[in-house]
C-alpha cells in the first residue's frame, strides 16, 4: 500500500506540479517553451479525467484546472523574448522535442478517456439503486483507462460506485482496513428496475480491504453476496453486498421501491463499493441512470 500511495501522490500531484513549473520557467527557445506548455496542458486533461480523486478528496480534482491558466500566463510572459528555434545541435533539438514527444503519450491516453465517455448500441436504463447521499463512479465508461472491467466482455460496461462525504473523501483515512470506515458501507440498495429476481446469494463474510491481496477463500463467489434481476431485456447484477443483508429470494418480483440489501465488502473486492452491470446473452450492455452514462469521476447525488 505504501508503494501505491507514493505512486498516486506522484501521478496526481508531483508530476503535474513539475510540468507546470517547467512550463512556466523561462525557456531556451520558443519551441521548447511551447512543448512544455503543451505537455502541461495535456497531462492536466489526462489526470483530471482518469485520476482516482475519491482517494484525495474530490475537490482537489479542480486544483490543476485552476493552476493551469496561471502557469500558462507566466509561461507566455517568460518566453516572449526567447529565440524561436533551438541551437543547431542534436542535444538542443532533443531537449526541445522531449516534452512534445512525451505529451503525445498522454494525449493518446487523454483521448482514450474522452472517447470512453460514449458507447454504441442500446443501453439498459436503470434507476440509481442508492438513495442516501453523494456517490462517486470509481470505475465506469467504455475504455480500460477509466474502467478496468472494460477488458472483460460480460462486464464491459460494469460500474463501481463509492460514496463520498462532504469533503469528497470515500473513507475515514487513506485506505482503512475496517469496512465500516467507508462511507458507502451499510447503505441500503434498492432494485434498479422492475423485474424478477433470478439469483439471490447471501452468507459470505465481509472482508477487510487488506484481505484482497490474499485471494478469495475457497467456495466464495467473486460477486460475494449478490442479486441478479431480470429486467428491461437484460440480467442486472448487483454485487459485493453485506453479509446477512440480502432481503429477496429467487422468483421474487421487485420494483424501484424494493429494498434488496445493503452495500458491503464480500467477494473479490478491494474495498466496500457497489458493483453493478447488465448482460444480454452473456455480453455486457451499457447501463444508464436517468439517461446518463456513468463514467469515472462522475458524481451522482441521490436522496429518498
Amino acid at each position: 500500500m505504501t508503494l501505491q500511495l507514493i505512486s498516486l501522490i506522484g501521478t496526481h500531484f508531483l508530476v503535474p506540479f513539475a510540468f507546470l513549473i517547467a512550463a512556466g520557467n523561462k525557456p531556451q527557445n520558443k519551441i521548447a517553451g511551447l512543448s512544455w506548455m503543451f505537455l502541461a496542458l495535456v497531462y492536466i486533461i489526462y489526470i483530471y479525467n482518469t485520476g482516482v480523486w475519491d482517494w484525495f478528496g474530490y475537490c482537489f480534482r479542480y486544483v490543476w484546472i485552476l493552476a493551469l491558466p496561471l502557469a500558462l500566463r507566466r509561461a507566455y510572459r517568460n518566453f516572449r523574448q526567447a529565440p524561436l528555434r533551438p541551437e543547431r545541435s542534436l542535444k538542443a533539438w532533443s531537449q526541445a522535442a522531449f516534452p512534445f514527444m512525451l505529451s503525445l503519450v498522454f494525449l493518446f491516453m487523454a483521448a482514450s478517456s474522452l472517447f470512453g465517455r460514449h458507447y454504441g448500441g442500446e443501453a439498459v436504463e436503470l434507476h440509481f439503486p442508492l438513495k442516501n447521499g453523494t456517490y462517486y463512479v470509481a470505475q465506469g465508461g467504455n475504455a480500460p483507462i477509466i474502467n478496468y472491467h472494460n477488458s472483460y466482455p460480460p462486464q464491459r460496461f460494469a460500474v463501481d460506485i463509492v460514496k463520498i462525504n462532504a469533503w469528497g473523501f470515500r473513507a475515514k483515512g487513506f485506505y482503512p482496513d475496517d469496512p465500516q470506515k467507508y462511507a458507502i458501507y451499510g447503505d441500503r440498495l434498492y432494485s434498479p428496475c422492475r423485474g424478477i429476481v433470478l439469483t439471490a446469494v447471501d452468507g459470505f463474510e465481509d472482508r477487510a480491504p487488506s484481505d484482497f491481496a490474499k485471494g478469495l477463500p475457497e467456495g466464495t463467489p467473486a460477486a460475494g453476496n449478490h442479486v441478479v434481476i431480470a429486467c428491461n431485456g437484460a440480467e442486472v447484477h448487483i454485487a459485493h453486498m453485506q453479509k446477512g443483508s440480502v432481503r429477496v429470494r429467487e422468483g421474487d418480483a421487485v420494483d424501484e421501491n424494493s429494498w434488496i440489501g445493503n452495500a458491503g465488502n464480500s467477494g473479490n473486492t478491494s474495498e466496500p463499493h457497489l458493483h453493478i452491470h447488465a448482460e444480454r446473452n452473456g455480453v455486457g450492455a451499457p447501463v444508464t441512470f436517468g439517461g446518463r452514462f456513468p463514467v469515472r469521476n462522475s458524481l451522482i447525488r441521490s436522496s429518498r
